[in-house]
């Protein structure tokens, strides 16, 4: 007869609610074991409570008990998969972890999602994606997020660090990176760093120092390229051809090249550079853009298409191929696919703008 009076004590007992203030009481009060225990015990009654893993998750992460704490945050997403911090969380404990393709998905899923651009997180977010970008020799888009870093005023020594490595093409992680190049990495990172920031001066002068005292460094004139060609172009293609004479297989700096030209509307020279591009890197949707692009000028529209459709087949989520797709199959009177590619662009532009 005393059975069930007491299953349903233990039962009134478990209740979230019950397990949340006794939980919150005991983190308040700094006794995190207690609280961790609770939301333990509350998480196994009710599998549900969203909230109770959310704050178990990040106890166990603060405690750097990142097993435990990568469960609990898979719990929470698959009951809020909205909840970007969520998905911040569990992409940073499977850093700890070493698990780095899972983390970079989850950090890329957490900042597409959207979280705060002032927020500790989300910076946290940006600096880990862009060290497993550059692991992956994925340097553009790993620059792309540690210039957003510097605008939102990360200066440390870690970031510039982290931001060389990424400059100079290095797919590793700063850890991983000799004692004999942390210097050059850090220089390289502050001159890039100044350039983002629009002090022009001080980062050209600081990339032609760099390069006098590393002659033979390869990447250094293709970033002083980049850092001068919005005040100076000439002297942008002067570095970036000088790039290809201290690494004659350097790709970026020809597709750089080629796209100058283009703007130039003086195709045929920059044809050159883009097929030597497409040459050693077939597989790399920017080369073929940039093909197309400028068989387009030269008259040949439907090579230009052709190369444009490579372009778009290797690398769908480019809003800019699509782009330029839009304008051949226009000038190529294919109405229906010209609006298909446009609708594509403003798609894929506002989901990348709204990241």
């Amino acid at each position: 007869m005393f059975a069930p009076l007491l299953t349903v004590l233990l039962l009134a007992q478990a209740r979230p609610e019950t397990i949340a203030r006794q939980a919150e009481a005991a983190r308040d009060a700094d006794r995190v074991d207690e609280a961790i225990r609770l939301y333990r015990r509350g998480t196994a009654a009710s599998p549900k409570w969203s909230e109770g893993w959310w704050n178990l998750g990040t106890l166990l992460y603060d405690r750097n008990a990142y097993t435990d704490a990568k469960v609990a945050f898979e719990k929470f997403v698959k009951l809020e998969p909205k909840a970007a911090p969520g998905w911040a969380f569990l992409g940073l404990c499977e850093y700890e972890l070493h698990d780095y393709g899972p983390s970079l998905e989850h950090l890329q899923k957490a900042l597409k999602a959207g979280l705060p651009n002032g927020d500790a997180l989300a910076k946290v977010s940006r600096y880990h994606a862009a060290l497993l970008l550059t692991r992956i020799g994925e340097f553009e888009n790993a620059l792309q997020l540690f210039a957003q870093l510097a605008v939102q005023g990360a200066g440390d020594h870690e970031t510039i660090v982290a931001t060389g490595i990424a400059g100079l093409r290095i797919a590793i992680l700063p850890d991983m990176l000799p004692e004999s190049e942390k210097d050059l990495a850090f220089e390289t990172g502050h001159a890039i760093r100044e350039s983002g920031a629009r002090r022009e001066a001080e980062a050209w002068r600081e990339f032609a120092d760099l390069i006098s005292r590393h002659p033979a460094q390869s990447e250094l004139h293709d970033l002083f390229g980049r850092a001068l060609v919005s005040s100076d172009p000439d002297r942008a293609l002067e570095e970036w051809k000088k790039e290809l004479t201290a690494t004659p297989k350097h790709v970026p700096a020809r597709l750089e090249i080629a796209f100058e030209y283009l703007k130039r509307g003086q195709a045929e020279m920059g044809l050159q550079y883009a097929r030597e591009a497409v040459e050693r890197e077939p597989g790399l949707f920017a080369a073929h853009n940039a093909v197309g692009q400028l068989l387009i000028r030269t008259g040949d529209l439907a090579g230009g298409v052709a190369e444009l459709e490579k372009a778009r087949d290797l690398a769908p989520r480019s809003p800019e191929t699509r782009a330029a797709l839009a304008s051949a199959y226009g000038k190529a009177g294919r109405s229906a696919d010209a609006a298909r590619e446009r609708a594509e662009f403003m798609r894929l532009t506002k989901e990348r703008d709204g990241s």
